[in-house]
């Protein structure tokens, strides 16, 4: 055993067979055979790869036939091993999804017919594909961030992999974010507003928002969509943040009063927050940085108009100074 399979080993149940760890050995050890002196973009050596996505399909539940495909899902297409030699040592169920792999790669109309196995396969290879992104150039992490919140993450959630779903969202959203020029005006508006909310629910939300915008039929269509989406996020937050009941509540509510009855306080740290993502956006798009001045301002007032109202404060509570 070496030290790249232990991880893997860990996450397996521990009621497993022998005889199924011993094929997942067998596995890993055919896949480093086949790899061997082949390298990722970043320096690792490839079988590093595999052994990443085993491990990720245990980590989620998937069964061991799964862990094993996962270890030898590129020996075909990159080492020129033949399937029948796959189909013989490890049985048809796992070189059949093996190959489903290489066909799904070659043409994606597939999923229609795929077995959800091998679709789960296919997303748990892209996240860590995602959590390597960095590695690529600038066109390629465009190209598979794009294509990952447009069509992996929906699998994933199709698949019942939340986790997995939540993770990819993530990962692309920040990575579009980073790229010079690239991330749709909306896109990154809501990615913005949503640093309001709870990290533990906002990589939900911003998946089910941004499966939404993916269909309107026109940029002003969305551009209304993402400001009424950012106007209501204030509220939004702030009834997922709010406990259901106790003096945390009230104490919680009182400081957000007290916050907002001095436009200093309430102020101070929103136009830093804007200054930042100008200064920001212009290095990169002076257009775009025009128009974070021009929609930013008013949708964070009327936000915090609306939040004030919702609180029930008024100008005869205290002077906003």
């Amino acid at each position: 055993m070496t030290a790249a399979l232990e991880p893997l080993l860990a996450q397996l149940p521990p009621d497993l067979p022998v005889t199924e760890r011993d094929r997942i050995r067998r596995a890993y050890e055919f896949a480093a055979r086949r790899h061997a002196g082949q390298c990722r973009k970043s320096g690792d050596p490839y079988i590093t790869h595999p052994v990443a996505v085993a491990q990720i399909a245990a980590c989620s539940g998937l069964d061991d036939a799964v862990v094993c495909a996962a270890l030898l899902h590129d020996v075909i297409e990159d080492t020129g091993s033949h399937d029948d030699r796959l189909r013989e040592q490890f049985g048809d169920e796992i070189a059949t999804m093996v190959e489903s792999m290489i066909e799904l790669d070659r043409d994606e109309a597939a999923i229609a017919t795929a077995d959800d196995r091998v679709l789960a396969l296919k997303v748990l290879d892209r996240l860590h594909n995602m959590r390597t992104l960095h590695y690529l150039d600038e066109d390629k992490q465009r190209l598979k961030s794009r294509h990952t919140l447009e069509s992996m993450v929906p699998l994933a959630r199709r698949l019942g992999l939340r986790d997995v779903s939540d993770e990819l969202t993530s990962i692309a959203l920040d990575r579009l974010a980073a790229l010079p020029e690239d991330a749709p005006t909306g896109h990154r508006a809501l990615a913005l507003g949503a640093l309001l909310l709870p990290p533990a629910v906002r990589p939900r939300y911003l998946d089910e928002w941004l499966g939404e915008l993916g269909v309107l039929p026109s940029r002003r269509a969305r551009l209304h969509f993402t400001l009424r989406l950012i106007l209501g996020m204030p509220a939004l937050s702030l009834a997922l943040r709010r406990p259901s009941h106790g003096t945390l509540t009230h104490r919680l509510l009182d400081a957000l009063r007290w916050l907002l009855r001095s436009d200093l306080r309430t102020w101070t740290p929103l136009v830093l927050l804007v200054g930042w993502v100008i200064v920001g956006t212009a290095r990169t798009s002076l257009i775009d940085a025009t128009v974070t001045l021009i929609t930013v301002p008013p949708v964070l007032h009327a936000g915090v108009t609306r939040l004030r109202t919702k609180l029930g404060m008024d100008d005869s509570d205290e002077t906003y100074s």
